[in-house]
């Protein structure tokens, strides 16, 4: 990062770069966008059809303001992306969780779902979804895509950690560029200081439109900075070997975690940034929780991830890139399995 600094710094136009506003992100940011997701949705895009925008959240507004209105349903998984609620209600939108299973959501479910409650679209994560883990197989994908068609609603596809779970299958967008609205955060790959998402807009659609309401609210323009660091990566051929990076940093935390959690049943894959434990009838993930946040350990309860008022499972999300080095990481996973191994053997009776 401060190499890359220091090699824009010199660059004469920067500082008027890095002043002007970029709302929807300019066409050489949109035209790195494309070729930054290319290898997840299958082609160069033109820049017409992607947007920049100042991180997840901001790309989700965009979406949601653009097909829905005040009052309409949404789906999501049943545990999900924790603002995919919260940003949802503050549009007056009602979001309905729909079952998931080892592949993430459940096709007959989101068929049931959709003919019971008429929704405009579906919210997801099917390359290591958050908080489960749960990678959506080729097949699982297309099942998704035919009631998708089948029921006449959009797909929202987030795919944040797509470029670092090396063996992810194609992306829905890949399967229906017609009816997938696709975001990529570079968040996770490169820094998550970076706010800065790409969103690529179905066929058919033009992203000045898309955007044409937001022309207004600073706070949703692409970070100028951000762009031209990420711009300086990819067209300087850094990018593919930053993630290659994360990948190595993130396998090493993984494995570390593993011998801490691998005896409490922690579920995760390749390219995840977080473990997933089940728990035990007798262990209560909202006990665990606060029992860690009072060790000084902040992990989550599945609670936190749900996104109607239908009751969670009991289980708990503990994440593995928030230490700054191993050494850390290696002090705090040593609480969580201390704490869960007090829980695991408590006998409520």
């Amino acid at each position: 990062m401060s190499r890359s600094l220091v090699e824009l710094a010199p660059q004469s136009e920067l500082h008027w770069r890095i002043r002007k506003n970029r709302p929807g992100g300019e066409e050489r940011d949109r035209e790195i966008g494309s070729i930054w997701i290319k290898p997840r949705v299958g082609e160069i895009l033109p820049a017409d059809r992607v947007l920049v925008t100042n991180g997840t959240q901001n790309a989700l507004v965009v979406v949601l303001r653009h097909l829905c209105k005040p009052g309409d349903v949404i789906l999501a998984e049943k545990l999900a992306y924790l603002m995919i609620r919260p940003i949802a209600l503050s549009l007056g939108l009602t979001v309905i969780g729909v079952e998931m299973d080892a592949e993430g959501v459940e096709p007959a479910a989101l068929e049931a779902v959709c003919r019971r409650a008429s929704p405009k679209l579906l919210y997801c994560t099917p390359t290591v979804q958050n908080p489960t883990t749960a990678v959506m197989s080729a097949s699982w994908r297309a099942e998704i895509v035919r009631v998708a068609r089948a029921q006449n609603i959009a797909i929202i596809e987030d795919d944040v950690l797509g470029r670092l779970h090396p063996e992810a299958p194609p992306s829905l967008y890949a399967h229906a560029p017609d009816i997938t609205w696709y975001i990529m955060s570079v968040s996770k790959c490169f820094a998550m200081g970076l706010r800065l998402a790409y969103l690529a807009i179905p066929e058919g659609l033009a992203a000045a439109d898309v955007f044409r309401p937001h022309l207004r609210s600073s706070s949703m323009f692409a970070n100028s900075l951000s762009c031209e660091l990420v711009a300086h990566w990819v067209e300087g051929g850094n990018a593919g070997q930053i993630v290659d990076t994360a990948r190595v940093e993130v396998t090493a935390r993984q494995q570390l975690a593993l011998q801490h959690l691998g005896r409490s049943g922690a579920k995760t894959v390749p390219g995840a940034l977080h473990f997933w434990i089940e728990l035990p009838p007798n262990a209560s993930c909202d006990a665990v929780v606060e029992d860690a946040l009072a060790a000084g350990v902040h992990i989550r309860s599945a609670r936190v991830f749900s996104v109607d008022d239908q009751p969670p499972p009991n289980a708990i999300r503990v994440a593995i890139t928030g230490p700054q080095d191993h050494a850390q990481l290696h002090a705090g996973l040593s609480i969580v399995a201390e704490i869960l191994s007090a829980h695991f053997s408590h006998d409520p009776q």
